[in-house]
Parts: structure tokens; C-alpha cells; sequence
């Protein structure tokens, strides 16, 4: 099933394919190679390659004189400043420079590419699975180094929502290949997230249910929990919120420790949708009360209108010394994976 569907996700095949692929596959393989050779004549998008690269990093293609000029500064100012919410500082995207000489075969098939051209008038565009599948394309146009800077600023919000959204969904399909099965949190709170199977049960509480993965030198979280109100959020709501249930359910290592909101600096906090449903989105840096730990959050506040409650999605990582980007990116696409079901 697993090649079945990143054939289809190669192909741009959709899910009545791949049904067809499954039924065919189980019936004859004989004629499972009749059908991909068929679908593969009648499929109106022409084959491309999966796109290659790693989470959160950007191809940008110009020769390198511009990238050591006011070009390439630029482009690092607006695409490898800092990461909202993050203990240390670290880029928003890891990006890495290639020669147009040198811009062919496997080198096109980055899942993000900005692209410099010198040789059309003025402009920028976003062009989807360009060369591979996925893959987000910007072409930065001009003749001269102001129209380009120019360009590169004003299509710079763009470029960022598109590569980021982009990085939520290829999370999510790495995720799929090797999902945690687990009836825990449908049962308790009737939703659905999809996260991988490193992930187990930690913490099993009323109203509260906690899952950890291990990493290298520490743990990456996931905790969920329901709140009985619809009520519109402030940031200082939130914080009392999560401080409540992390003094109640996250307990520090030194008896009567507990974790709290980093007091020395105040999250960042948007309005915003997690799938239809209206949401609060915090991040920041934790610390516990009563001991030396600390490390980044982030939190959605869903407003669950079909069962008139509040869903708190929170994933955390405590990994001293170590970068934490992609682990927040990750735990950030388990809780955009959120499903949710009308209770009986």
C-alpha cells in the first residue's frame, strides 16, 4: 500500500487511482502492471520525480557573485531570520546556493527553490510541483539588481506562507509512512492526530493525555486536553490556561516542581484556523518552576463548534544543547493533522 501510494503521489494520481491500485493489486499483479502503464499514458500530468531535500530548507538559485551581494544578503535577511519561539536563535530556513550552471537533473528537484532571473522584466510567481512533486517554485524576475530586490521584498510573505505550508504537508506525509496506532485519544476526546509510531502513551489522566518520543539528548511531546468554553482567548488568558494544566498534569523532575510560561519573555500569539475551526496559536519557551529546564512550546486553543468546547493541543521540547527547530515543526504538524468528530 505504502508504494502504491507514492507511485501515486509521483504521478499527481489521485485517491480514485489509488483505490483502483489497491483493488487491482490485491486481484492480479499481472494486471496491476497493466494499470500503471495505462494510467500512466492517460494521466494528464506528465511524470515528475519526488522532490528531495531537507525539512525547512531552500534551493536558491543565482550565480555566486549575487549571492555574496546585496542579492544574496537580502535573500538571508528575508528567508534565514529567526525562527519565532525558539530558546536560541535559529533560521527560518536553512538555505543553500546553486550555480545556474549546475541548476539541472537532480539539483531541480528541491522541494523549495527560489529562483533569480536576470533576463525577464520585472515580477514574481509561485509555480507548484515545477520540476518535481512537491515543490514550490519562486521566480524572482528583473533587469537589474533594484527591480530584483524589489521583488524579492514585496513577494517575501508570499514565498514564506507557501514554503512553510508546504514543509507542514510533507511533515505530515513522512509521518504516514510509519503511523502510531492508537484508540486513546478518539476514545477520550474524540479527535484524531496523526503521529509517528517513536510516539507512545506517557501520561494518562482525566480529561488529559500526554505522549512522548525520545530524542537524541532529551523528548519531544505532545498533550491534550479539553476546556468546557468557547470563550475568546487573550494571550494572558492562554498563558494562565497552560500554566494551570502544566502546574496540575507536567511535573519537573525535583518534587513540587511544575512547568510554567517563561516569564522573561512574552510568546508570540496569533488568531488563526487549525482545518474550519477558529484557533489561538502560541509559541514560546517553557521553564520549570522549582528547577533548571526549560525549551520551546507551541499551542492551539481550538474552538470545537460541534461539540461547543475548547480542544488544547500543546507540543514541547526538552532537548539541552541541542537545534529544535525541526522538532517544533514536527509537533507543529502533528496538531495541523487534527481531525475532529461530532460526540454521539
Amino acid at each position: 500500500e505504502d508504494g502504491i501510494r507514492d507511485f501515486c503521489l509521483s504521478r499527481g494520481l489521485g485517491d480514485v487511482y489509488k483505490r483502483q491500485l489497491l483493488f487491482i493489486a490485491l486481484a492480479s499483479p499481472i494486471n496491476l502492471l497493466s494499470f500503471f502503464i495505462i494510467s500512466c499514458e492517460n494521466s494528464n500530468t506528465n511524470y515528475k520525480p519526488l522532490s528531495s531535500g531537507r525539512l525547512h530548507s531552500v534551493s536558491v538559485v543565482l550565480d555566486k557573485q549575487d549571492w555574496e551581494s546585496e542579492i544574496g544578503k537580502t535573500i538571508r535577511d528575508l528567508y534565514a531570520d529567526e525562527y519565532l519561539g525558539l530558546p536560541q536563535i535559529e533560521e527560518r530556513f536553512s538555505l543553500s546556493q546553486i550555480d545556474y550552471s549546475t541548476f539541472s537533473g537532480f539539483a531541480r528537484t528541491g522541494r523549495n527553490i527560489i529562483y533569480i532571473n536576470k533576463r525577464k522584466s520585472k515580477g514574481s510567481s509561485i509555480t507548484i510541483n515545477k520540476y518535481a512533486r512537491p515543490q514550490v517554485f519562486l521566480e524572482i524576475s528583473g533587469t537589474n539588481q533594484t527591480e530584483i530586490l524589489e521583488q524579492l521584498k514585496s513577494s517575501k510573505e508570499t514565498g514564506i506562507s507557501y514554503f512553510s505550508k508546504g514543509e507542514v504537508v510533507e511533515n505530515q506525509r513522512r509521518i504516514l509512512q510509519s503511523v502510531l496506532i492508537d484508540s486513546e485519544i478518539k476514545d477520550q476526546f474524540n479527535i484524531e492526530l496523526t503521529m509517528p509510531s517513536a510516539y507512545s502513551l506517557f501520561k494518562k489522566e482525566d480529561n488529559f493525555l500526554w505522549y512522548q518520543k525520545p530524542t537524541k539528548y532529551g523528548t519531544s511531546n505532545v498533550v491534550i486536553s479539553e476546556l468546557n468554553s468557547l470563550d475568546e482567548m487573550s494571550l494572558k488568558g492562554v498563558i494562565e490556561t497552560r500554566d494551570s494544566i502544566s502546574k496540575r498534569y507536567i511535573p519537573g523532575r525535583l518534587e513540587n516542581s511544575y512547568m510554567i510560561t517563561e516569564q522573561a519573555y512574552e510568546p508570540f500569539f496569533i488568531q488563526t484556523k487549525i482545518k474550519q475551526f477558529d484557533s489561538n496559536e502560541t509559541r514560546g519557551t517553557w521553564e520549570v518552576n522549582g528547577d533548571f529546564m526549560g525549551g520551546p512550546f507551541i499551542n492551539y486553543i481550538i474552538k470545537d463548534t460541534l461539540n461547543k468546547r475548547s480542544v488544547y493541543l500543546e507540543g514541547f521540547v526538552f532537548s539541552p544543547s541541542e537545534r529544535k527547530r525541526d522538532n517544533i515543526i514536527e509537533l507543529e504538524s502533528i496538531i495541523k493533522s487534527l481531525k475532529i468528530y461530532k460526540k454521539d
